[in-house]
């Protein structure tokens, strides 16, 4: 579109002054959050309060708790339990739509670009929790603008799965309404300790939001499925 004038007006697309309408393509991306308040195990209170370790700092502002080997046997971390929610909700959406996967952390990427191969996305799914990218600070504004420099269709949904506080609101926010204004919707699955008042800003409406407890994270996921357009 060499030397047209593409602006966005009242969240709608307009080239040359014209409006552009934009059909969506049954493309759906999960933008999943590796940030290190992920690797916090899920359970209860009493089960939690028994854990033993030597706290420390985290990069993402926190502290986490080095623990001794064998734990990870018996308890999941919220990241686990976010993984096992995305293959459940990848499992009901390829029936219609093809789904892709984004990580982020202090940086992001394209992990799985969307596509209606099963085995490849679970391939994926699994091996996501041994990423580089894993731990770190939550960049959502790059997550966001991975889905902004894809090339072909525009995406249908994207699903951000997170638990924490973005770097930089603001730009994740602006980012955030350049996709909308582009047609894609956006639904946000957060634990309780997320930041909701910046979640809030970011969905597209108020029923593409789901808000749980760690221990509900995976089932919650997995539920998102049901508000997928047909």
């Amino acid at each position: 579109m060499d030397n047209e004038v593409v602006k966005i007006l009242n969240g709608k697309l307009y080239v040359d002054g014209k409006p552009i309408e934009l059909r969506k393509k049954g493309l759906v991306y999960l933008l999943i959050d590796l940030s290190d308040s992920m690797n916090c195990f899920v359970g209860s209170h009493a089960e939690l309060s028994q854990l033993t370790g030597i706290p420390v700092p985290s990069r993402d502002g926190g502290t986490v708790l080095l623990v001794e080997r064998g734990l990870c046997d018996k308890y999941k971390t919220k990241l686990q339990a976010a993984l096992a929610g995305t293959r459940g909700f990848a499992n009901k959406a390829l029936a219609t739509k093809m789904v892709g996967i984004v990580l982020f952390s202090s940086d992001a990427q394209l992990y799985h670009t969307a596509s209606h191969d099963r085995k490849a996305l679970q391939d994926a799914i699994t091996t996501a929790e041994s990423h580089p990218l894993r731990g770190g600070s939550t960049n959502l504004t790059e997550a966001l603008a991975v889905l902004l420099n894809l090339d072909g269709p525009f995406v249908e949904l994207a699903v951000v799965v997170t638990d924490g506080k973005p770097d930089n609101a603001a730009s994740a926010l602006i980012n955030g309404e350049m996709l909308k204004a582009m047609g894609t919707d956006i639904l946000v699955v957060g634990t309780e300790d997320a930041d909701w008042d910046f979640l809030g800003k970011l969905r597209s409406r108020p029923d593409l939001s789901i808000r749980t407890s760690d221990e509900g994270f995976e089932k919650a996921i997995t539920d998102a499925s049901r508000l997928l357009k047909p």
